[in-house]
Formats: C-alpha cells, structure tokens, sequence
C-alpha cells in the first residue's frame, strides 16, 4: 500500500506512538514518506520508535507527551506551529486496565476517560488551528470494539471509546467545509504489550476462536487503515467508524 500512497508533503503527529498501535501508525505512515511527529508519555519509547524509522531512511521527530495535560499539549502544538506545522493526527494515545467497575475506585477509571476520551479531544483541539491554516488534513481516532458493543471487565474503557466514537462523527461534521476528515478505527483484540497480560491469562487460542478469521490482531493491521485513512485515496470518506476486527463484531 506505502508504493500507491505518497505522504511526502504532510506532517503528522502520533500519539501513543512509543509501541503497539501508535509505534505501528508511526511506521507505516513513515514508509509513506510522511514527516512523523512520534509522541509518547515515556519520552524513550518515543525515541526508540523514532529512531527505528529515522535508520530505516525516514522522518521523525521524537515529543514527550501527556496527551491529558491541556498546558502541555499546548505547549507542543505551539512548538511545531513554530517550526513547521502538522497537516495531520492519529490519535493512538491510551491505557486499558481490566477489572469490575464496582470494584475500581474512580480514581482509575477517570484515568482511564481522561486519557482516552479527554486526551483525544485536547491534542485534537491543540492541532485544529495548523491543520486548518494548512488547507486541511486528516484526523484518525482510535476508538475499539469495546466503544461499539462494550466489553467484560472493560465498562469505564468502554465508555471512554465509545465517546472517541461520539466526537468523531460530531467533528467531522464541524470541520468538513475546512477540507479536514475525521475518522475513526474500531480494532478487536489486538496483540500488543498493553493487551499482553489480558491474552496470556485467557490464552491466546482461545480468544481467537471467537474470531471468524481465527487470529488476533496486529498492530500493522490497524496501522494499514491509519495510513490509508490519511491519504488521499480516502478523500471522499468522513465522520466513518471502521472496525478491523477478523469479523468479531459486525456492528454497522
């Protein structure tokens, strides 16, 4: 797909990108020729992950970043305002603990929303203002399954995805007439460090017999979509929510 698809001209900003999903966007989108804003709460996972592309021939540039910080995310948006701006995010930015909400002290899983849910509006609202001034861009979210159906053990995560979900589609329709696309990917299970613990105590087997392709994800596959959603083989496509999930749900 990164033969068909030039990004060359374009500056995108990943979140969550020190490893998984994100490190996997950061990649692809990379490959494409894009200039990669690599973004991360730990600042070396970010420059491991910039440093992989930057051997392999292409642009990055490593951020420390809490995406739930409203100064800070500022702080960076202005920073590469200064230098040069973004024309495009994927937001990636997340963490998934397991475990029955009435059990969770509200601590937890208001950490939860205000990483996921709030932290995907901040950077969102920190980048609008250059992707505009730029003559538009791309946004992706990363919602999941979880937001579209819910999921055990998972019920403060699946309401931080599913408002992911809820702000996509109200964006899309905000900034449209500014040539900016919102989108959204909705992964299954995917295999990741995050998710590592939740697959090795359930068996890996096991979950994916619940999946008509009968395999989990990887993080290239969700990272295909992000790149594809980014270009403009994509331009007629707004405001949409894209499972990749080998069929475990079918929700439309």
């Amino acid at each position: 797909m990164s033969v068909l698809i030039d990004l060359s001209a374009r500056r995108i900003m990943v979140t969550g990108a020190g490893s998984g999903i994100g490190a996997a966007c950061a990649q692809r989108l990379a490959e494409a020729g894009a200039d990669v804003v690599v973004s991360d709460l730990n600042f070396e996972a970010a420059q491991s992950c910039a440093d992989a592309i930057l051997a392999r021939g292409g642009r990055a540039m490593p951020v420390q970043l809490d995406v739930s910080d409203q100064v800070a995310t500022e702080r960076v948006a202005a920073g590469l305002a200064a230098e040069r701006p973004v024309t495009g995010l994927v937001n990636c930015a997340a963490i998934w603990k397991l475990g029955r909400f009435v059990d969770a002290d509200p601590s937890v899983w208001q950490r939860d929303i205000q990483v996921i849910l709030v932290g995907t509006l901040l950077a969102t609202r920190a980048l609008l203002p250059q992707i505009a001034a730029a003559g538009g861009g791309t946004i992706v979210t990363l919602s999941s399954d979880a937001g579209r159906v819910g999921e055990y053990e998972q019920v403060a995560y699946s309401a931080a995805k599913a408002g992911v979900i809820g702000f996509t589609k109200a964006l899309a329709r905000e900034v449209g007439r500014q040539a900016i696309r919102v989108n959204c990917i909705a992964p299954g299970l995917t295999r990741t460090p995050a998710a590592a613990p939740y697959i090795e105590r359930l068996t890996e087997r096991d979950i994916a017999r619940g999946y008509p392709l009968g395999r989990l994800g990887e993080p290239t596959d969700i990272a295909d979509l992000a790149l594809f959603l980014s270009s403009d083989l994509s331009s007629w496509i707004t405001g949409q929510v894209v499972s990749v999930n080998g069929g475990y749900t079918t929700v439309g």
